[in-house]
């Protein structure tokens, strides 16, 4: 048997051979002498490399014909009609072309001669070469030759294959950015020492928008609760104040019939597409949460240079809003994750922003490592039907981070040395989302514990319960205080920038001063705030303000009974004149501004408890001059505090590098006997600080001087510590 199979395949190769050598296939595999004339490269199999340089020719584009201009006119008429409409709905979710909107880009320069400079009308250009010129800088961020011409090809066919591949992307390039008559070729020159690559690009004329309609099959159905009402609105607003639920209206959908670009204007393939997916973007918004786009047709009128778009679209059937399902294991309370929606469920058109905001609202907890939110829609599906609304619920999907933190932080100035402070925090001690932090410093000029309890969400969305007691032991130039204070805080968010709060708290203990020895003493009130905070980063920040008010009626035990009315405000705002190329501030340099003042009425200076009164001086208020250093003076030269204070910082905060800033800043502020600022006398301090960046923060060294020296303070003063000054 092996000896039959042994046969059979002899004879099988035997006359396969023949075959071979008729086709010609065993003579490609012998090697054959180079023909007259041709090179090594163009005959061997492992030809040598072949190094090249590329050039890249862009034709001028063609003029457009004039023909059809009042028409395109017409179309963008209609649809500058719809835009205005949809930007004037009262409903701010129900506003399309505000989601990609970026702010306008702010002088690049503050300087008097190169804003002048800016402003000098550029020398008029021919449009059609700038075109020219954009189409070149993108072929060549495109260009695989441009990319890989380091490294030489193996042989000329690996060098036509990239050419090959370039005239493709060309081709597709062109036709992208509408030229789709546009062509592309190359040519390879060899003559030289290294081949020569030309690619040559001809756009044509470039088409613009023509009709760009929308139709929807098919047609909404729109049911009853979607043409008017109202809805819970994000922020509790003033009507919270009084305890009832803020509303806002809610206006009937709206279907756009035409894609949201202007006719007669130039168009991308990729602002087609943008424009295409906004449709059904917006549409989820609207109430319709699987609306999509069933069809696009597209087609190009070459006589008069356009190109017109039908979109498909298919709503689907409406939804409102469903409630929040846990479907995860937590040990977050998923009461406490239902109250934190913007909504109440059945009660709302669907609305996918909202659906967006909320998750967002989760991962800013600190909470959770993932959160997913899941429409329930095969679900949905079942309950839907026509003529018929139902609501969409969300699954909820979280993972739980770790709740417990232990931090530290260690600080330097030489007006109070060397301090450290440790700091444990748990951020779901009872299961709602409640925070609970332990700061325990350890200073020259304080030490004992202070905490911190927040519950989120108190009550009701949007308001949360504040209350932090301390249990300190101080001891600085001005008085040595033993003493425990305690405060609780009910605070509310009003709309997206502002809040109001309104608490009461406690203060007593024992209190020396003056050298003499200790004395009881006790403050007790309530406590008003307004607060409105609209910087873009809490951390450091590069736009923006912050202004808040405290007023608080006190009564209170220092010797003999007092009351006063105390009152602050404060103001801090920041400006970055550079912008990012997407118009957001650039924090290459960012001037900083902060201005407070204080006053209390109602009670001598002497009948004060002197750790209520006011002082300046120091880190956090004047760089330059010693812990509470500028003020009234008792017999002995120390700081006596005052009725009443103000102050002044202005920086420049200037980065060097990604990591590293300088900032060069003036302070300037004074305490007061009287029970208002007196806007004289104010002592100056001036410095440069070094800036080091960190994910958590900046690390902060000033050094400072001052301008008007206090007898007995050194003439420069250091700070070390971590965080901007303000």
């Amino acid at each position: 048997m092996f000896f039959r199979r042994l046969c059979t395949h002899i004879l099988c190769w035997l006359l396969i051979f023949p075959l071979l050598g008729g086709c010609g296939l065993v003579q490609m595999l012998q090697e054959q002498p180079p023909q007259e004339g041709a090179s090594a490269k163009e005959t061997s199999w492992a030809a040598d490399p072949v190094p090249y340089d590329v050039r890249i020719i862009v034709e001028k584009p063609l003029p457009r014909p004039e023909a059809g201009t009042q028409r395109l006119q017409d179309e963008a008429a209609a649809v500058r009609k719809e835009v205005a409409a949809a930007r004037a709905d009262a409903d701010p979710y129900a506003r399309p072309l505000e989601d990609n909107a970026a702010p306008k880009p702010a002088p690049s320069a503050v300087d008097p001669d190169a804003a002048r400079e800016a402003n000098k009308p550029a020398p008029k250009r021919d449009a059609l070469a700038v075109a020219a010129d954009g189409l070149r800088d993108k072929m060549e961020a495109a260009s695989t030759l441009l990319q890989l011409q380091k490294e030489a090809p193996d042989s000329l066919l690996a060098l036509e294959r990239r050419a090959r591949l370039d005239k493709e992307s060309a081709e597709q390039l062109l036709h992208a950015q509408g030229y789709y008559e546009g062509t592309a070729e190359f040519h390879i020159d060899t003559s030289g020492k290294k081949a020569q690559v030309v690619l040559r690009l001809v756009p044509g004329p470039r088409y613009v928008l023509g009709r760009a309609v929308v139709r929807y099959e098919p047609e909404p159905f729109v049911p009853e609760a979607f043409r008017n009402g109202t809805r819970r609105a994000q922020y509790s607003g003033l009507q919270g104040l009084l305890g009832r639920e803020a509303r806002e209206p809610v206006s009937p959908p709206r279907f756009p019939r035409h894609l949201r670009l202007e006719p007669g204007k130039p168009v991308t393939a990729e602002e087609m597409l943008e424009a295409v997916d906004r449709v059904g973007r917006y549409l989820r918004r609207q109430g319709y949460p699987i609306a999509r786009t069933a069809d696009s047709r597209y087609t190009l009128d070459r006589e008069l240079r356009t190109i017109n778009a039908e979109i498909i679209i298919n709503p689907g059937p409406p939804a409102l809003m469903g409630e929040v399902r846990l479907v995860s294991a937590s040990d977050v309370a998923e009461a406490y994750l239902r109250r934190l929606a913007y909504w109440r469920p059945d009660d709302e058109r669907w609305n996918s922003r909202r659906v967006g905001n909320y998750g967002d609202r989760l991962r800013a907890l600190g909470l959770f490592n993932n959160v997913t939110l899941k429409p329930a829609l095969d679900e949905w599906r079942q309950q839907s039907g026509p003529g018929k609304v139902a609501p969409l619920p969300l699954d909820l999907s979280v993972e739980d981070a770790p709740f417990r933190s232990l931090a530290a932080e260690a600080r330097y100035d030489t007006d109070t040395g060397f301090g450290v402070e440790a700091e444990w925090e748990h951020r779901n001690i009872l299961g709602n989302g409640e925070s609970l932090r332990l700061n325990l410093p350890v200073t020259i000029e304080k030490q004992g514990l202070v905490a911190n309890f927040e519950k989120p969400a108190f009550l009701r969305s949007g308001q949360s319960l504040d209350a932090q007691a301390s249990a300190l032991h101080e001891d600085t130039d001005a008085y040595e205080r033993r003493g425990l204070a305690g405060y609780a805080f009910l605070n509310r968010r009003v709309n997206r920038y502002w809040r109001v709060g309104v608490g009461a708290g406690g203060d007593g203990g024992q209190l020396a001063e003056d050298g003499q020895g200790m004395r009881l003493y006790s403050v007790i009130g309530p406590r008003f705030t307004v607060r409105r905070d609209s910087r873009d980063n809490k951390v450091s920040p590069r736009d923006g303000t912050l202004g808040k008010v405290i007023v608080s009626p006190v009564v209170g035990y220092y010797d003999t009974t007092f009351t006063a009315l105390t009152g602050e405000a404060e103001w801090m705002g920041y400006y970055a004149p550079f912008r990012t190329p997407r118009g957001r501030p650039d924090d290459r340099l960012v001037l900083a501004t902060r201005v407070a003042a204080g006053m209390m009425a109602g009670v001598p200076l002497h009948a004060m408890p002197a750790s209520m009164r006011y002082y300046a001086g120091g880190a956090g208020s004047v760089r330059g001059y010693s812990y509470q250093a500028l003020g009234p003076r008792n017999s002995k030269g120390d700081p006596l505090g005052g009725r009443s204070y103000q102050l002044v910082n202005l920086e420049a905060r200037v980065k060097i590098t990604d990591d590293v800033g300088l900032v060069p800043f003036l302070d300037g502020g004074m305490a007061y006997r009287e029970q208002y600022p007196t806007l004289d006398d104010l002592h100056w301090g001036t410095g440069i600080g070094l800036r080091y960046y960190t994910p958590v923060g900046p690390l902060r060294l000033d050094v400072a001087t001052p301008l008007n020296p206090v007898d007995g303070d050194p003439p420069v003063q250091f700070y070390i510590s971590i965080g901007q000054s303000f």
